[in-house]
Formats: C-alpha cells, structure tokens, sequence
C-alpha cells in the first residue's frame, strides 16, 4: 500500500491534493489581463484593477513577452520619468518566468511561485503560447501546501 494508494482513496486530502491537482486545473484561462506593448500606464492600472489578478500580461502572436506586477508599477513610480502616459512595457518584466503546464502539478507550481518569489506563474503549452496563469492565492485557497 502505497502513498499514491491512499491519495488516490482520500483525493480531497493534502496527500492527494498534492499527487493528483494539476496547475492548469486551478488556473484562470480566460479573461485575462493582457495587453499590447503599446499600451500606458494608465492603461495597465486600469485593467490591473478591473482583472483582479495584481498584475498584467503583455502578449504577442499568443506568447507572454512581459509581465507587470502591482510591485513592478510601484517601483516605477520611483523613476524620474515616470508618466501614466508612458509605454506600461518599459516597466514590465521581459520574458517572465512561465511553465509548460501539460503535467505540472499545483504543488510544483506552489513551490516554483515560492522559489521565485512570484505571485503569477504563467502556464504555457509547448510552443510557448499562453494557456492561463496561477496566482499564488488561488493555490493556497485550493489547500495547496508542501
């Protein structure tokens, strides 16, 4: 009898959260918050808020290219050139970290967030198109731990 035997008995359990959730499953897929690279600041504050996610994804031909997070804008209102009238894209990260999601489990997905000390993990198929994203919230409201 083994631990994969049990989860598989008790599949709401910690255990078989932890050996059976898969990222994608808790991860939003549609109405996501993204915009173009020519998009402003103010722009991106606005869709930031309406999306409710903390962040906003600058996508082209379906790949995410750049992300900005709620903590990337307030480290922008640092900068002396700051404008809401500015390319939100100058302030996001390049090429943010993502994840192809085919068999990535929550818990792996948990763990990446932590390592990284990211909020979002962007989910990805495997030509690198955006297939959703997992927010660190929605895997600790799940039960998600490791």
């Amino acid at each position: 009898f083994k631990k994969e035997d049990f989860a598989s008995f008790h599949p709401g359990g910690s255990l078989g959260k932890r050996l059976f959730v898969k990222a994608i499953d808790l991860a939003k897929t549609s109405n996501l918050p993204i915009l173009n690279k020519d998009a402003t600041v103010k722009d991106a504050i606005t869709i930031m808020t309406n999306k409710k996610l903390g962040s906003v994804l600058f996508v082209e031909d379906g790949v995410a290219i750049g992300l900005l997070s709620d903590g990337d804008l307030r480290r922008a209102l640092f900068d002396k050139n700051f404008s809401l009238d500015k390319k939100a894209y100058e302030f996001a990260t390049k090429n943010p970290l993502s994840i192809i999601s085919n068999e990535l489990l929550a818990v792996e997905a948990l763990e990446i967030i932590e390592k990284n000390k990211i909020q979002l993990l962007i989910l990805t198929d495997e030509n690198k198109k955006l297939i959703g994203v997992v927010h660190i919230h929605d895997l600790v409201e799940a039960g998600i731990s490791w």
